[in-house]
Order: C-alpha cells, then structure tokens, then sequence
C-alpha cells in the first residue's frame, strides 16, 4: 500500500500530543517530556520521530522516510543514520536492545514502542529541569564518581573514569555531544580478510586491506577498534565468534574476503554479533582496481552506521578522505606493511625497501613517508642500527615530508614522540603521542608510546593509566607492551608485578635486551639475586658491552631519584 494515500487513524497524524512508552511527544514543540523532565529534539529529527508513530509496528524504509521528512532534498546515507541516534539518544533506547525503534537490517526501521493520544491537559506541567552549564565532563559525575579532568582528546577513550556503575550513571543522563565512556563503546576486531585470489602470492594484498580497516575505523572516536596484533592472531583460526570476542572483550567482528583479478576486486564483508553468532548484515563490494579506496571508504562507514556510531565532523572528515595514490604506489606499501608487521630486522629491510619503491612510483605518498620514517624509528628503538641517533635523524626528516603532504597522518606524531623522547623532549614527546591519539583514539601503539614516555619523565602512575587503554586495545599484550608495563610498575615499588610482565616478555623475546635489564633490577629488588645475576649474564651475552654508564648516557630517564634506584639494583645484580 502507498503510504501517502494511508488514511488510517494514528495519535501521531492528531495536532495534539501522543504518547510513546512513557514519554510524551510535543511535536509541535519539537520536545519530549518525561516526569517533568523536557528534552528537546531539532525540527527533522522530530519529523522522523513522528512519521515513524504514524505507521506503528511497520516497517519504515530508508527511502520513504528521504521521500517524507527530506522531501525535495537530497540527502546521504548519515542524514537518517544520524537522526535515528539522535532519537535513541534522547528516548535512552538502545539499537542492541531496542524497546522503541528497531532497526531491520537492509529494510528500515519500526517503531516497536505502544503508541497512543495523551491527555489534552499533559501539557501544562511544573517547571522543566534545566540541564546544568556543560562546562566539563567532570561536573555532571555524580558525588559517588571520582572526578578527574580528562584529557583533551577523545582518544584516551575516558578511562579516567575508573567507577563502573558510576560511569553507567554518567551515561543515562548524558547529553547528546558527549562522547560514551569505553563501557559503552561499540567493541570491534576486524580479523585477516580471508585471500581468495588466483595468484597465490596475494596474501599480502588481503592482509593490506584488513590493516588499512583497522586503521580506518581506529580514527572514529565512538568505537574501540582492537589493533592489528591481536586481531591478527586470528588468521586462518576456526574459533567460534563468541570464544574470540570472549577473549578480545568485543561484541562485534567483522570477518571479509578479498578477490583481486587482474583489474577487478571483489570485497566481501559481513559483521558478527559475538554473543548469538549471528551475521547482523553481509555486503559485497565489486569495482576496478582504482576503485580500491573509494570501496574501502565505503565499507568503513558502512560499518560506522551500521554499528549507529555518530561521527563528529572531524572524523567524517578524514573517515572520508583517505589518501589516493598510484595502485602500484599503493600496492608496494601493502608489500611493506605485510614485512613490517612481522617485527624482524630482515623484514623491517624489506619494508623500507617496499615504501622507498612507493615513493618513487608517487613522491607525494604521504602514507609512506610516514611508513618509512616507522620502520627507521624501529631500527633505533629495537636496536637493530647501533647508531641509534642516524637512525632517528632519517626518521624525523621522513616525518617532516610527510606532514607537509597530509597533516593527519597518525604515524607521523608517533615517530615524533619517539624522536622527542630520545632528545630528552619529555612535554614534546607527550604532546607528540596525545595528537596522534587525538587524530586515530584506538592507535594501541600511540597508548603504549604515551605510556612509555610518562615513564620516563617520571610520571609512572600516569602511565600505568595509558597502559591499560594500550593494552584494551591489544588485548594479545606483545612482548613491547610487556617491557613498558613492567618498567612503570617497577618505577612505583611494584617489583612483583613487574616481574609477572617482564618473565612472560622475555619468554615471548629472550633477544630483547631491555625486558632483561628490567627484569634483572625487579630481581634484585626483591632479593632474588641469583635470579637478577643470571639476567645479568645473559643481558652480557647478547651485548657484551654493556655497562651501567649506557644507562646514564642513552636511556632517558628524568627523575634522578628512579635512576639512583635503577642503578643501584642492577649493581646488585651484577652489572659494572
């Protein structure tokens, strides 16, 4: 039946109040009321609200809604997507759980909630409740909720709110520019796209796309997105969704596909509910090779909206923007992303070898600027050039092009941080790893680089904070996060705790010298000095060198009281 000729009586279709569950609807107001409470809606969110109480327990399409409330206009994907957020956000509706509007996948939406005429008295009610000023987050916690000043960022995801049932509180009442604290963040692994081209070394294509998913989607302020390693120990597993999002804390995956003949890709992508197991909608994406970035533009805010996460206009923006390059540009940096993910010192050669060959098929390819000024920065962090500061030199010239070419580029602010770091920057190296969580909030990295740099400045409780947003995020803890979480929790008298992190850390890369050097003083601190002698020796034995003066001279450590203390525990366990 045309709905524009439905004549059939609704409350909605009156000029007087109706009623939806228990709230009442001023429409012509454009308000919502509820025990006193007053809620106001803008004029087009209110128009969907009221068209979907005409047609009750009806399917409403996207298309008739455009037809009905944007008449005339044309209007994208997000104008609905938004607007029905705006409507669960001011109902408190939840679209996982929805008591008043469901949404039916590829269909529309149903307004699911009793609808009725009010009383033509409802009206006149007492004095509304005012909202209080929105000054800080901190002032609408409740008396019971620790209040701390978060940090200017989305991107630290509000962990500073450490009260659970305090931040469930905070999130009944929030209003509507408020961005929801990580109890409430959509949760999302997005697991190695399965290969399924003819030739067989595309691997690395599939693995490419699935990375640039996640790095993506990790820019959206709304979602926690967890990173490439833990994700990635799920390639070619045949665990069942609910063990995986058991063990990754998401109730979402996305699983897809990728085909590449020739000149034609195909992308198959499906998202999972990962407590039913249930397929909540599957896409297939088919278009020319130079189509890739317009197609993955597409499957990322196919997933935004289907997830209802509401962008700000920053993130729309770069959500929106990725930047194009020559498919052989493209296709080199993907060859480079596959090596450097493998965290060796071979396949860190390859993968500068790859961005150097993209570079040169496009000088203005900031992505691998970017890329190449990471893998050089690694050769100075993880010790694989012995001139540490050349190394850094290079990066830092490499970030600079890079920034000059595309600004919000996440990597480029890590390498800084890093480069800050060793210069002895500590408030530059902190900045540097804030704005790189400001521009992509689920970079796990860039958690882990601010966690590392507090440490050395001598804010270790500060950075036992920002471990724990790196670690939500990489829930498989490498052997890194294992090396920074055990120094901070050695700096603030916690040796046991230390020890648990940096034993499973040198079990996971007995090469890594600094997890043994750490471990050794945890030792020692505690009084296993047979223990901490042994780390000692085997601390020599991968560099026999190595002396307490190293310490002084190239570790960066603020505080002289922590280095008293570092030294004088590796003196204990041996070293001269």
């Amino acid at each position: 039946m045309d709905r524009r000729q439905d004549q059939s009586p609704s409350p909605a279709k009156s000029t007087g109040p109706f009623r939806i569950a228990d709230w009442i609807v001023d429409a012509d107001a454009n308000r919502l009321l509820q025990g006193g409470r007053e809620t106001r809606l803008e004029p087009r969110v209110m128009s969907v609200l009221v068209y979907l109480a005409r047609h009750p327990g009806e399917v409403v399409s996207r298309q008739e809604l455009e037809q009905h409330v944007w008449k005339g206009m044309v209007v994208g994907y997000d104008a609905i997507t938004n607007a029905v957020i705006k409507l669960r956000r001011a109902l408190r509706d939840d679209a996982r759980s929805p008591h008043i509007i469901e949404t039916i996948s590829k269909h529309g939406y149903r307004l699911i909630a009793h609808v009725e005429p009010a009383p033509g008295d409802v009206l006149k009610l007492g004095p509304t409740l005012e909202a209080p000023p929105r000054t800080s987050w901190s002032e609408w916690l409740p008396s019971r909720v620790s209040r701390r000043r978060l940090p200017p960022m989305l991107g630290a995801l509000g962990l500073l709110i450490a009260v659970a049932f305090g931040a469930a509180w905070v999130l009944r009442d929030l209003p509507q520019e408020r961005t929801p604290t990580p109890q409430a963040l959509p949760a999302i692994a997005v697991l190695p796209f399965a290969d399924q081209s003819p030739d067989a070394d595309q691997a690395y294509f599939a693995n490419g796309i699935t990375e640039d998913l996640i790095t993506d989607l990790s820019k959206v302020a709304g979602l926690l997105v967890v990173a490439r390693n833990s994700a990635f120990a799920y390639e070619d597993s045949t665990a069942p969704p609910r063990r995986i999002g058991r063990e990754l804390d998401v109730r979402y995956l996305l699983r897809g596909s990728v085909r590449r003949t020739d000149r034609q890709l195909r992308l198959n992508a499906w998202l999972i509910a990962t407590d039913s197991e249930r397929t909540l909608w599957a896409e297939r994406y088919d278009g020319e090779l130079t189509d890739i970035f317009r197609l993955q533009d597409e499957l990322a805010a196919r997933i935004v909206a289907a997830l209802e996460v509401e962008l700000a206009p920053a993130e729309q923006s770069r959500l929106s923007s990725t930047a194009e390059a020559s498919v052989a540009a493209y296709d080199a940096l993907l060859r480079g992303l596959d090596h450097y993910g493998r965290r060796s010192f071979q396949d860190n050669e390859l993968a500068k070898s790859y961005y150097e060959q993209a570079i040169a098929l496009d000088p203005d390819y900031a992505r691998a600027y970017a890329a190449l000024a990471l893998a050089h920065s690694r050769d100075a962090v993880d010790g694989w050039n012995e001139d540490a500061p050349a190394s850094l030199a290079h990066a830092a010239a490499l970030v600079e092009r890079a920034r000059a070419l595309d600004p919000d580029v996440p990597q480029i602010y890590f390498v800084r941080g890093q480069i800050d770091l060793h210069r002895r920057d500590f408030t530059g190296a902190v900045r540097q790893a804030e704005h790189a969580i400001a521009l992509s909030p689920s970079y796990a990295d860039a958690h882990a680089l601010l966690a590392w740099v507090l440490h050395f400045a001598g804010r270790p409780a500060e950075g036992l904070k920002a471990m724990q947003a790196a670690v939500r995020l990489n829930p498989r803890v490498p052997s890194i996060y294992r090396l920074v979480r055990g120094a901070l929790r050695y700096a603030v008298d916690d040796a046991t705790g230390a020890i648990e992190d940096l034993e499973r850390g040198v079990a996971m890369n007995p090469t890594h010298q600094m997890l043994r050097l750490w471990l050794a003083a945890a030792y020692a601190n505690i009084g296993r000095i047979e223990d901490a002698h042994w780390q000692t020796d085997e601390l020599l034995a991968l560099n026999p060198g190595f002396t307490l003066n190293h310490i002084q001279e190239r570790y960066p450590i603020r505080d002289p009281e922590y280095l008293n203390r570092l030294i004088t525990d590796l003196r204990k366990a041996g070293l001269q």
